[in-house]
């Protein structure tokens, strides 16, 4: 990676998870090849998410260790029975968690290790933001995988807890709108499980900001003072 490339990095990182969220609905009930297509772009933002997250010899380790059974799982989604299918989804969702979950927290730990910030470091602090968001909307698949009907969805739009790509993005609009705290209606939880894990998701997106953020604030502060004394030394 260049210079240039390796300075503007949580920008490239932060376009590969827009397209694949803005791509995602669309590629539903399209023929498989479509499907396929789309699942090789999954697997290149993880590949972003590998490269440009991931450091450290051990970290790259662990993170192909979480990767692997990923891909694995989505091939297995195409060619075994589909009486399998709840088994293989929830293995598939329960791997992405702990592959984004070790990406969150080496993300935040680079932010509290930072003694300067650049833009691009304001980037990479939101693509953890986001993909706190798309943690937790693979747990809320695998809750209503387990127990059908652990949420409450709009007549309108129920038909796209039917489809494999569907239900993954209607349930990343709904952990973003808990996170933001945007209620629109068209989903609630009304299972304890449910419920829970919508709390817990909003305490998350809290501190992510209260801490994370307000981090990167103090920095570029700190930043600002160390300048002007500068100038006026």
């Amino acid at each position: 990676m260049n210079d240039r490339l390796r300075a503007r990095k949580h920008f490239l990182l932060f376009g590969a998870l827009l397209l694949t969220l803005v791509t995602q609905p669309l590629v539903a009930r399209e023929p498989t090849a479509a499907r396929i297509a789309y699942d090789l772009l999954i697997a290149g933002a993880a590949l972003c998410v590998f490269f440009i997250v991931f450091g450290l010899r051990w970290e790259r380790r662990l993170a192909l260790v979480l990767m692997l059974p990923t891909i694995a799982l989505t091939i297995a989604e195409y060619v075994l029975p589909q009486r399998h299918f709840v088994a293989t989804a929830v293995a598939y969702h329960f791997s992405v968690s702990l592959f984004l979950a070790f990406a969150i927290t080496v993300i935040v730990r680079d932010v509290f290790r930072n003694r300067a910030v650049q833009l691009d470091d304001v980037v990479g602090a939101f693509c953890g933001y986001l993909l706190l968001g798309i943690l937790w909307g693979n747990f809320y698949v695998v809750v209503e995988l387990l127990a059908p009907g652990s949420f409450s969805v709009n007549a309108d739009i129920r038909w796209q807890l039917e489809d494999w790509h569907l239900r993954r993005a209607l349930f990343n609009y709904f952990s973003l709108a808990v996170m933001t705290s945007l209620g629109y209606g068209d989903i609630t939880g009304v299972a304890p499980l449910a419920n829970t894990l919508a709390w817990l998701e909003v305490l998350a997106a809290q501190f992510y900001l209260a801490v994370v953020i307000s981090q990167l604030v103090g920095l570029k502060l700190a930043q600002a003072l160390r300048r002007n004394d500068s100038e006026r030394g």
